[in-house]
């Protein structure tokens, strides 16, 4: 996978560190894996989901 600077701030810290060699496993902590609203507020969001390719399904990189 190319990443960009700008991909990686938005990775989760799980998946930013999985990019190391000897880390891979870390994808399947992620926990960032769909969008976490902020309380008391219509349509703002607390948290996006990662955008790893280790989420999207049929990708086979584990961590959905």
């Amino acid at each position: 996978m190319l990443r960009t600077p700008e991909a990686d701030a938005a990775l989760s810290a799980e998946c930013a560190l999985a990019g190391r060699p000897g880390d891979e496993d870390l994808h399947r902590r992620c926990r960032q894996t769909s969008n976490v609203p902020l309380p008391g507020a219509m349509g703002l969001l607390l948290m996006s989901p990662c955008p790893c390719s280790c989420h999207v399904p049929g990708m086979g990189g584990g961590a959905r």
